[in-house]
C-alpha cells in the first residue's frame, strides 16, 4: 500500500523547526568582569539564554527534543494515510451540452484535466465516466484520468437548447455509485442540484448581441424575409447586419441595439433567388451570428368534394381552400371531403373529413350544454357560440375520441380508420353558425397540419436548431436508407423508420433529406434559444473544496501506529520541560582575602 497524506496543509508545520533554530540562535551576551585569579572561581557548563544577539548554535538536549516533538507534530497533522491498491475510486462528470457552454470550453480545459488528475493521485485507481446531459449523445469518455480525458473535452461540441439536467445526473449517480463522485459542469449558478452533486461551474460574462428569430411571410405575393436582433448586455452594442444570397452580398447596414433590447429589420427576396444568408458582426458566441433563410414551400394537401356535393358545394370549397397549402381538385386521387348521407352511410378508410348533410330544410336547434374536451385541436379555441339544428347524425363507435358535445350529441370527434384518422363533424354545417366561428376553420387547419407531417412528399422549411423535423417516408418499395446532407458537413445515412426522430441541425446551416433520388426536406436551420444566449449571470465556482481528503479517507487506512506518535509527541514535550525545569547543584568555595 502507498502512502498519502489526507491533510497536506499540515505540513505547515515544519516551520516550526527554522522557529526553533531561530529561537535557540538568540543567545543572551556574556558579561565580563575581569579578576584576579581563576582557581577561586567556580566550575560552571556555559548554557544558552536568551538575548537579541545571534551566536553559533550549540546542540543542546532541549534542542533536539523539541525537533523531534515538531516532526511527531506534523506527522499527526498531514494525517498520513495507507491507499488500499485494490480499491477504485468513480469519479461522474456530467458536461452541461447548452450551446453557451462552447465559450466556457477553453477554460474548461484549461482547468477541469488538472483538476481530475488531483483527485485522481488521492487514490490507487481512479475510472472516470464523462456525459453529455443530452441523453441522446451517449457516453463521451470511460477510463482512467489522463489524456482521454483531455481528448473526450476537446472533441465534446456543446450546442443543445435549455434542458433538464436532472436524467443525466441521475445517470451519473447510478455509474458513480454511493461513495462516488459526481461533478455537474456547467457556466452557472444551479441551486437545485441534487444531494451529493458538486458544482462546477466555468463560465463568464460577456457582451453578445444576436439574431433571435426568423420568418418569411407572403405580402401581397412577394416573399419577405423578418429577422430579430437582441442585444443581451447591458450596454448598447453595434453591430453590421448583412444580407447575403451565396457570395453575393444584397444589403448591408450598421446597427446599433440598446442595452437589453431588440429590433426587427426586414425585407423582400431578391427576384429570382430562393436562399439568403443572414449574418451579424461576431463576437464570442458565434452560434446566434448568422442564420440561412429559405423561402418555405409547404407539402400541398389536395383534397376532393363530394360529386354530389348539392348546395353546400361551395360553401365546403370556400372553406377548404381559405386552409393554407389546401388545393380543392376534382381530377386526381386526393384526400376525400364527404357529405353523411343515410341513404348511403358508406365511408372510405383512410384519411377524410365527414361533414353530416341533413335534407330536411328545417329542425329544432341541439339542445345541451357545450362542452369542449382537452385535445390539441380544440385548446384554445372558442367553440362556445356553437349553435346547430338537431339534424341525422353520424353515428358514434366505441372507438371514436369526441371533441365537442352539445348534450349527449358529440358533435365533433375523431375516428381512427386503419392507420388513418378522419375527422368528423356530426352537424350539417348549413344549419349552424359554425362559419363564422373562427374555431372552426382554426380546428380545420391544426388536422391539416397533423395529416401534412404524414403525407411523403417534398417540401422547404425554416426549422430551429435542434427541433425534430417534420420528414414522412415513403413506404416500399421505395428505398428503406434516407440520407442526410447538411451544408456544411459529411453525407449521413439512417434507417427510413427513423424518420420521425430526425432533428435539425445543431449549428446554423442548410439539411436536405433525400430518399433514393426524391428530395423529401429542405430545411434551414437558426439559432433561437433567447436563454442560451444570455451571458449576464454566467460565472466560475469550483466546489471542490474538501474533496480530495474526502477521497483519500474512502479509499485509504488510517496510519496504525498514530497513538504511538501521540505518546511520543507527548514525551518529548514533557522531557523537554523536565529538562529546562530541573534543579541545578551549586558549589560555594569560600574566597581568602
Amino acid at each position: 500500500m502507498d502512502v498519502t497524506l489526507a491533510h497536506p496543509w499540515g505540513l505547515l508545520g515544519l516551520l516550526g523547526v527554522p522557529a526553533l533554530l531561530a529561537i535557540h540562535l538568540l543567545q543572551r551576551r556574556a558579561v565580563v568582569i575581569p579578576v584576579s585569579t581563576l582557581f577561586l572561581l567556580e566550575s560552571l557548563n556555559r548554557e544558552s539564554e536568551g538575548g537579541r544577539r545571534v551566536e553559533r548554535l550549540r546542540a543542546s538536549v532541549p534542542l533536539w527534543l523539541q525537533l523531534l516533538a515538531v516532526l511527531f507534530l506534523t506527522w499527526l497533522l498531514t494525517d498520513p494515510r495507507w491507499l488500499d491498491k485494490t480499491s477504485v475510486q468513480r469519479i461522474a462528470l456530467v458536461l452541461d451540452g447548452s450551446a453557451s457552454m462552447s465559450v466556457a470550453k477553453p477554460s474548461l480545459l484549461d482547468s477541469l484535466p488538472d483538476d481530475l488528475s488531483t483527485l485522481a493521485r488521492a487514490t490507487a485507481q481512479s475510472e472516470i465516466h464523462l456525459l453529455d446531459t443530452r441523453m441522446e449523445a451517449g457516453p463521451l469518455y470511460h477510463g482512467p484520468a489522463g489524456r482521454g480525458i483531455r481528448e473526450a473535452l476537446t472533441a465534446w461540441q456543446p450546442a443543445g437548447g435549455s434542458h433538464d439536467p436532472l436524467p443525466a445526473l441521475r445517470l451519473a449517480r447510478s455509474l458513480a455509485g454511493r461513495d462516488g463522485l459526481v461533478l455537474y459542469v456547467t457556466d452557472a449558478e444551479t441551486p437545485s442540484l441534487p444531494p451529493g452533486v458538486r458544482l462546477y461551474a466555468s463560465g463568464r460574462p460577456i457582451d453578445n448581441a444576436g439574431i433571435a428569430g426568423v420568418s418569411v411571410e407572403d405580402n401581397k405575393g412577394q416573399a419577405e424575409w423578418r429577422v430579430t436582433l437582441r442585444n443581451y448586455s447591458t450596454t448598447p452594442q453595434t453591430r453590421e447586419l448583412l444580407v447575403a444570397s451565396g457570395k453575393t452580398p444584397v444589403n448591408r447596414e450598421s446597427i446599433t441595439l440598446p442595452a437589453q433590447g431588440l429590433i426587427q429589420r426586414q425585407g423582400p427576396f431578391p427576384a429570382g433567388m430562393e436562399e439568403l444568408t443572414l449574418s451579424l458582426t461576431p463576437d464570442a458566441f458565434p452560434m446566434d451570428d448568422s442564420a440561412p433563410v429559405l423561402k418555405p414551400q409547404p407539402k400541398e394537401v389536395t383534397v376532393t368534394l363530394p360529386a354530389d356535393s348539392g348546395p353546400g358545394g361551395d360553401l365546403y370549397a370556400s372553406l377548404l381552400n381559405s386552409l393554407p397549402a389546401v388545393k380543392v381538385i376534382t381530377d386526381a386521387p386526393a384526400m376525400p371531403v364527404i357529405a353523411y348521407n343515410p341513404l348511403n352511410p358508406a365511408i372510405p378508410d383512410g384519411p377524410a373529413v365527414i361533414f353530416v348533410r341533413d335534407p330536411k330544410p328545417s329542425a329544432t336547434v341541439l339542445p345541451g350544454a357545450l362542452l369542449v374536451e382537452a385535445h390539441p385541436l380544440t385548446d384554445g379555441l372558442g367553440w362556445q357560440g356553437l349553435i346547430c339544428q338537431d339534424s341525422i347524425r353520424l353515428p358514434l363507435r366505441p372507438e371514436d375520441e369526441p371533441l365537442i358535445w352539445i348534450g349527449e350529441r358529440a358533435v365533433v370527434f375523431l375516428r381512427t380508420s386503419g392507420q388513418a384518422r378522419q375527422l368528423c363533424f356530426n352537424f350539417d354545417l348549413r344549419k349552424s353558425n359554425a362559419r363564422r366561428l373562427p374555431a372552426l376553420v382554426l380546428t380545420l387547419h391544426r388536422w391539416m397540419e397533423d395529416f401534412r407531417r404524414q403525407l411523403p412528399g417534398s417540401e422547404t422549411t425554416l426549422s430551429e436548431c435542434g427541433q425534430i423535423l417534420s420528414v414522412a417516408a415513403r413506404p416500399a418499395p421505395a428505398p428503406d436508407l434516407l440520407t442526410l446532407r447538411p451544408t456544411p458537413g459529411p453525407e449521413t445515412t439512417r434507417p427510413a423508420r427513423e424518420a420521425p426522430l430526425l432533428r435539425a441541425p445543431a449549428f446554423p446551416s442548410l439539411l436536405e433529406v433525400w430518399q433514393g433520388n426524391e428530395r423529401l426536406l429542405r430545411t434551414a436551420s437558426h439559432f433561437a434559444d433567447i436563454r442560451e444566449a444570455d451571458f449576464t449571470s454566467k460565472l466560475t465556482r469550483h466546489d471542490l473544496a474538501g474533496a480530495t481528503s474526502t477521497v483519500t479517507l474512502q479509499h485509504s487506512q488510517e496510519d496504525p501506529a498514530w497513538r504511538a506518535w501521540l505518546l511520543a509527541l507527548l514525551a518529548t514535550t514533557g522531557l523537554t520541560w523536565w529538562w529546562l525545569a530541573r534543579p541545578r547543584q551549586k558549589t560555594t568555595q569560600p574566597v581568602t582575602a
